[in-house]
C-alpha cells in the first residue's frame, strides 16, 4: 500500500467513524460521492437527490433551514467566500428511526480543478446539547434565583399550563414567609391577599397576575409582567413575572413570580 493509499484510508476511517454521513458534492458536475465502509464510493446521486435525502431526515422544525443552507445560490455564495455553513440541527438516525441533534457542516474545498465541491457532513452531539441544556439550568439556579433573592420577599416557579407551583425563596422566620407557607399554592395566596389586603383601587389589575391564562397570553409578545400596586395600609409592592430561560408557551410554560416591596 502507497502512502498515499494509506492516508486516504485513515482520512476515510476517521470520517466514516466520527461523523454520521459523509458527501462529497460536485455541484459544478451536479454529482456525489458518498463515504460508505471506510471508502469512498460513487453513489447514483444528483445534487437534488441529496438535497431530498437530508430534507426527509429533519425534523419539521428544521426542514426550512436545511433548505435555506443547502439551496445552490447559498452555497455558491459560501464557496466564493470560502466560507464553512455550519448549524445544529435535529435530523432523524436511521439506526434508531429517532431524532438526534446534530452540528451539520458544508465544507468547501479547493481542489485545483475549478469545480465548485463541498463536504458535507453531521457530527453527533447529543452529549453536547444535554451538558450545555444542564449548564444553562446551574446557571440560572446560581444567577437568576440568587439575584432574586436579595431583592424580593417571595419567588415562586409557575407551571401556567397546570397551575402547580413552588416557593422557591422566601426570608425564614419573616411575615411573609409565614404568610407564604399558610397556602398550598401560588394561586391560592393570591387569591387571599386580593380578598383581604390590597388596595381597592388595584383589585382588578391584581387579579390579572394570578390569572394564568392572561399571563400566558401576554407572554406571547413579552418576556416579562410588572405591576405595582398598594396594599390597604399605603404600602407599595411590586409583581414581577418573568420567563423562565427555557420557557415555551405550548410545551413548557414556566415563568418565575417574584413579589418584593418598593419605596
Amino acid at each position: 500500500m502507497s502512502m498515499d493509499e494509506r492516508i486516504e484510508r485513515i482520512v476515510s476511517s476517521y470520517l466514516a467513524t466520527t461523523f454520521a454521513f459523509n458527501v462529497i458534492i460536485d455541484l459544478t458536475d451536479n454529482t456525489c460521492i458518498g463515504l460508505r465502509q471506510n471508502r469512498l464510493e460513487m453513489d447514483p446521486m444528483t445534487f437534488e437527490d441529496v438535497q431530498r435525502q437530508a430534507i426527509s431526515t429533519a425534523h419539521p422544525l428544521f426542514i426550512g433551514r436545511l433548505r435555506r443552507e443547502m439551496d445552490v445560490q447559498n452555497l455558491k455564495q459560501a464557496y466564493d467566500s470560502m466560507r464553512t455553513i455550519r448549524f445544529e440541527a435535529l435530523m432523524k438516525y436511521a439506526v434508531d428511526n429517532e431524532y438526534h441533534w446534530y452540528r451539520v457542516r458544508f465544507t468547501p474545498i479547493a481542489d485545483g480543478t475549478g469545480h465548485m465541491i463541498f463536504l458535507f457532513n453531521a457530527l453527533p452531539i447529543d452529549d453536547d446539547v444535554r451538558a450545555k441544556a444542564e449548564t444553562q439550568t446551574q446557571t440560572f439556579n446560581r444567577t437568576v434565583l440568587r439575584q432574586l433573592l436579595y431583592n424580593y420577599l417571595l419567588v415562586y416557579v409557575i407551571d401556567l399550563s397546570n397551575g402547580m407551583s413552588r416557593l422557591v425563596y422566601s426570608n425564614e422566620g419573616d411575615e411573609y414567609d409565614d404568610y407564604a407557607k399558610g397556602f398550598g399554592e401560588h394561586k391560592d395566596m393570591m387569591e387571599d391577599l386580593m380578598k383581604n389586603y390590597i388596595s381597592d383601587d388595584f383589585y382588578s389589575s391584581f387579579k390579572k397576575m394570578y390569572d394564568y391564562d392572561y399571563i400566558k397570553e401576554q407572554l406571547k409578545t413579552k418576556d416579562r409582567l410588572v405591576l405595582i400596586f398598594r396594599d390597604k395600609k399605603n404600602i407599595a409592592y411590586e409583581i414581577n413575572i418573568t420567563k423562565y430561560p427555557q420557557y415555551d408557551d405550548e410545551e413548557y410554560p414556566i415563568v418565575i413570580f417574584a413579589l418584593k416591596t418598593i419605596s
